[in-house]
């Protein structure tokens, strides 16, 4: 389902301060600390949600004519967070239910949650995480981008994951840096009542990174190394491994001029129809100017192989580039282009922040599974979100660049949801630019990406681009226009179809006191199909009222 992003922060319902107990919610247990001498803030945030809906579909794939109803959903959560010196525990528990006014519907009931875990020492230099989480999700983009629970439920999978992580870094201090990562993640995937192509699956994620160097690019001889290991076990597939490994050195020739070398290693093995590897290795010139600010040009020369014997590997020669920018604290700029097993590449992070004003420009690309995409998350940096969000009014810029999160509070991708979930082997460009403006009354996200999905293991190609716009303006002070439109447009050449899918959402939000607020909102869904069968249209106008405890 895709999740409406906030932007003011959030109340604390209830606030205690214990030394030791232990929370309870459904089947899960939840050690808030340990020890009398430890203390730990508790929040805890229960809320009810009440909503009636009326709504006309239009479904040319399912049956002609309109299809009209009356839904009734009721939406209890709980929310718990704790925070102590070196521990912390956030809780997110939700069931939505709902029933129809005629008998062509039946009633549904989905159950999500999320659950983090993070432990600290050494001055937070090591860390250890647990997490579960599950989810109710579209898993292919052709039955529904747009599904829920009043009229999509059938088309939602139940997503379930575990994990657990381990980090260790260095202090900031420290003349040679050292961070290295190590985690472990289990993903169970449901099928959805209406087939997606994907069926129930499982797999095991296993991950692994290493970045050493040097403190100071300045110092008489530089040098940094990252490697990256990640294996991932598929149930209906061969497993699939990636590594891969950057390192260069420098050596100061003049203020500002340094000599630098560069090497590269890239491994993608699925042991069937996919494997290669790709070696690379570099001589030139870096530029030091300003704080931290670099430029460097140098030339490569490349080795790619892949798993047909009958061909031999290529080689060939490249000039590379790599450039930092940092003008002032408010701004930053990094680019990279290179060379991979399919081609030259290129990679660009540029942000611009200001008080009221963030602006993010990403292009990337990368070679994973499509059940690594669940768990890839964008640090844009502009919105701090509570887990479990799904009113506009709930998240809240960062005050500061420098901000650190609380318990239950992550930064969030603004609107772009993944839309598609399966074990496949993908090969991915993206591109991605995000606004956020948030000052007096108004408070505006928009964002537009464009992704390009290589299926390496089925020949197959998806293009999608998408837009959206959220926004939140404050009439009164308990009065709060509130809108959202999002687009996808969406090229599925395999099957000769290419869809456009848009969304407009209208409401009004009124807050009755600190602990209740009701909404009233109307919302349009269109899906124009070049295949005239799918085509899609639905109207939905609903009143919530919502209630924290």
């Amino acid at each position: 389902m895709v999740m409406v992003i906030t932007m003011a922060q959030a109340k604390v319902v209830k606030h205690c301060r214990v030394s030791q107990s232990i929370i309870m919610a459904g089947s899960i247990v939840l050690p808030v600390v340990t020890g009398g001498a430890v203390a730990a803030d508790v929040r805890i945030s229960p809320e009810l949600e009440l909503g009636s809906y009326a709504f006309w579909v239009r479904d040319e794939e399912q049956s002609p004519g309109v299809d009209k109803g009356l839904a009734a959903l009721v939406t209890p959560s709980l929310r718990v967070n704790a925070t102590g010196n070196n521990l912390s525990s956030s809780l997110y528990l939700q069931n939505e239910a709902v029933w129809y006014e005629d008998a062509q519907r039946s009633h549904k009931s989905l159950t999500e949650y999320s659950w983090r875990n993070l432990a600290t020492a050494y001055d937070k230099r090591l860390s250890f995480g647990l997490n579960a989480s599950s989810n109710n999700r579209v898993r292919n983009s052709q039955n529904g981008v747009f599904s829920d629970i009043i009229t999509g439920s059938e088309n939602l999978s139940k997503t379930t994951s575990y994990g657990a992580n381990l980090g260790f870094t260095t202090l900031r201090t420290a003349d040679v840096r050292a961070q290295l990562g190590l985690s472990y993640r289990e993903l169970h995937s449901e099928a959805p009542e209406v087939d997606d192509g994907s069926g129930d699956f499982d797999n095991n994620s296993y991950a692994a990174t290493l970045d050493l160097g040097s403190a100071t690019r300045q110092s008489t001889l530089f040098w940094q190394f990252n490697g990256n290991y990640r294996k991932t076990e598929r149930e209906a597939r061969d497993d699939f491994v990636s590594k891969s490994a950057n390192g260069n050195a420098g050596m100061p020739l003049a203020p500002g001029l340094s000599l630098i070398g560069r090497g590269s290693y890239e491994s993608n093995d699925n042991t069937s129809n996919f494997s290669n590897e790709f070696r690379s290795y570099g001589v030139g010139l870096e530029y030091q100017f300003g704080r931290a600010s670099r430029i460097n040009v140098t030339q490569n020369r490349y080795t790619t192989g892949n798993n047909d014997s009958s061909q031999a590997d290529a080689s060939g020669t490249y000039v590379g580039m790599e450039v930092f920018l940092a003008p002032s604290r408010r701004t930053t700029l990094s680019y990279n282009l290179d060379r991979r097993y399919f081609g030259r590449t290129a990679n660009l992070q540029a942000s611009y922040n200001m008080r009221f004003l963030s602006v993010r420009l990403a292009l990337t690309d990368s070679v994973q599974t499509q059940s690594s995409l669940e768990e890839v998350f964008q640090d844009l940096g502009i919105f701090v979100c509570p887990d479990g969000v799904t009113q506009i009014s709930e998240c809240f810029r960062p005050p500061s660049n420098n901000y650190e999160l609380g318990t239950g509070e992550s930064f969030r991708q603004l609107f772009d949801v993944e839309l598609e979930l399966s074990e496949e082997v993908i090969k991915r460009r993206s591109a991605a630019l995000t606004v956020g403006y948030s000052k007096n009354r108004l408070a505006l996200s928009v964002q537009a990406s464009k992704n390009e999905d290589e299926y390496v293991e089925s020949a197959r190609l998806t293009e999608r681009n998408t837009f959206s716009m959220q926004a939140s303006w404050q009439l009164s002070q308990h009065d709060a226009l509130l809108f959202n439109a999002r687009y996808y447009e969406i090229d599925y050449s395999s099957g000769q179809r290419r869809d456009s899918n848009s969304s407009l959402e209208l409401g009004v939000n009124h807050k009755i006191n600190n602990n209740a607020d009701v909404s009233a909102s109307v919302r349009r869904v269109m899906r124009n199909s070049t295949l005239d069968s799918f085509d899609i249209e639905e109207d939905r106008v609903w009143l919530t009222y919502s209630h924290k405890f």
